[in-house]
């Protein structure tokens, strides 16, 4: 009898020890399995502080940071959008050029926008250019050349009506401007005429009323428009 209960215990004490080691390689299993993950996150992390730090230093990420880079980080936080990118550069090439105070930017969600007083281009009443605007519309076209987008050139007026034997309303006023600055880009600065189109819209679209001689200068401008490239879906 003595002899047949040891052979059972021997059993119990065997069946026991295999769960228990099976129990240890599966834990050993696992931390592996987290030490393997912690070096590839470590390594996604370093790849993206770099880029974090080129991004702030304005330095330009390689093709070997983008391709390491996870998906969404490159489509979204990492990397600014081509709209973003365009304001910036527009913004700082007036900034180096002194234009900052002369040539103010709107943001729209048609484009970027450079808006001339008309003033800076034009005598009142007239559509001939300026002498001193060309300095302005000289730094501007340096900008062209460095994006793709489609140029709009869009003049407008006050709300004084004028009536002349040359132009018989603002609506020619203000399409004689704008088409008076495309030409210039295009015979002077030998810019691609097929990415302009120049349109005059008058007194109707102000961007403040005209209830005073300020508002109404601000009214009067020439809206040189950077339209904004759609994404075209796949």
């Amino acid at each position: 009898m003595s002899r047949k209960k040891r052979s059972n215990d021997e059993g119990l004490t065997s069946s026991w020890m295999d769960t228990y080691a099976d129990t240890i390689t599966l834990l050993l299993t696992f931390f592996i399995l987290l030490y393997t993950f912690s070096i590839v996150d470590n390594e996604k992390l370093q790849t993206i502080a770099q880029a974090l730090k080129g991004q702030i230093e304005g330095t330009p990420m390689t093709n070997e940071q983008t391709e390491a880079l996870p998906d969404d980080f490159v489509s979204g936080v990492g990397v600014k959008n081509p709209y973003d990118q365009l304001v910036e550069k527009v913004t700082s090439v007036l900034e180096k050029n002194g234009l900052s105070d002369v040539v103010k930017i709107r943001e729209e969600d048609a484009g970027v926008i450079l808006q001339l007083g008309d003033s800076i281009l034009f005598d009142t009443g007239q559509a001939v250019l300026k002498e001193e605007s060309y300095q302005v519309l000289n730094v501007i076209s340096t900008i062209i050349p460095q994006v793709d987008n489609e140029i709009m050139v869009q003049g407008h007026t006050d709300n004084r009506p004028i009536s002349s034997d040359k132009y018989p309303s603002n609506w020619e006023l203000s399409s004689a401007r704008a088409l008076a600055v495309v030409k210039y880009f295009i015979n002077e600065k030998d810019l691609g005429a097929d990415r302009f189109s120049a349109t005059g819209y008058g007194e109707h679209r102000p961007l403040v009323e005209n209830t005073s001689v300020e508002n109404m200068g601000i009214n009067r401008r020439v809206d040189i428009l950077i339209v904004q490239q759609k994404e075209t879906e796949e």
